[in-house]
């Protein structure tokens, strides 16, 4: 069994990128792909990610193995309240966080990652969507820091939390936080290179890391020859592919 810990679904406003269910669906089925973790795409540039939050609920009602990652802003005063209406969803799994795109401080995130681990969702802070080099002029994001959602972490041990996005150089620069941590987990999406995915459970432990796509920005079939090439140990392969998902997200 394969998880995706990190898909979407929906418009993005700088490309010619549109997202639908029955592609990812699609696509996951060439992948041997058997669930993911999806979040909406408008909710990244919506002041308020209810809408996009809604409808993508909507889109997976009736889709037994894509679970939802809702986008939570915490420049909203009811943020506490949305965390709370969501947890009440069966496909709920986690809440994401956009701290750059939504420009607060991760540490300002500490109460948010409470409340969800005590509603029973992970939390997942995305680190960047797309390379910085590919942002269009008018949005130059810094990349949120991977040591500061290490930091989030460790403040918060009774939560779930995933850093999403982060590039091979930043978790091996993180290294020696990030194993002795045994509540976060990194996605591979941004991993590239040579036995990169061999490198990051190298550096961080292959119990740290998830499989991940990021579709419909990169092709899921390079998420999947990662893991294939790489001649990974029987236990490592199952615990990036699966295992270590349904801990993250408390998957069956």
């Amino acid at each position: 069994m394969i998880v995706d810990a990190a898909a979407y679904l929906g418009s993005w406003p700088l490309r010619p990128i549109e997202a639908k269910v029955s592609d990812l669906t699609n696509t996951m089925r060439e992948n041997r792909i058997k669930a993911a973790l999806v979040s909406p795409l408008e909710g990244f540039f919506y002041a308020d990610p209810t809408p996009a939050n809604d409808r993508l609920l909507r889109r997976l009602a009736s889709r037994r193995k894509l679970w939802a990652a809702p986008i939570i802003n915490l420049r909203m005063a009811d943020w506490r309240q949305r965390i709370e209406a969501l947890a009440g969803r069966r496909q709920v799994k986690a809440v994401r966080l956009a701290p750059n795109f939504h420009s607060y401080e991760v540490a300002e995130a500490r109460e948010a990652v409470h409340a969800a681990a005590e509603w029973g969702l992970a939390t997942v802070v995305q680190l960047r969507l797309q390379d910085e080099r590919s942002h269009p002029p008018i949005l130059k994001l810094p990349a949120v820091p991977l040591a500061e959602v290490v930091a989030l972490a460790a403040a918060e041990p009774g939560a779930r939390v995933v850093a999403s996005a982060a590039r091979l150089a930043e978790a091996q620069a993180q290294a020696e936080y990030i194993r002795q941590l045994g509540n976060l987990w990194l996605d591979i999406s941004h991993f590239d290179g040579l036995a990169c995915v061999k490198q990051a459970c190298e550096a961080v432990g292959a119990e740290r890391l998830l499989f991940s796509t990021n579709y419909p920005f990169f092709y899921a079939r390079s998420a999947a020859l990662k893991i294939q090439e790489e001649e990974l140990a029987r236990g490592q392969a199952q615990a990036v592919m699966a295992g270590n998902a349904r801990t993250a997200f408390g998957i069956s």
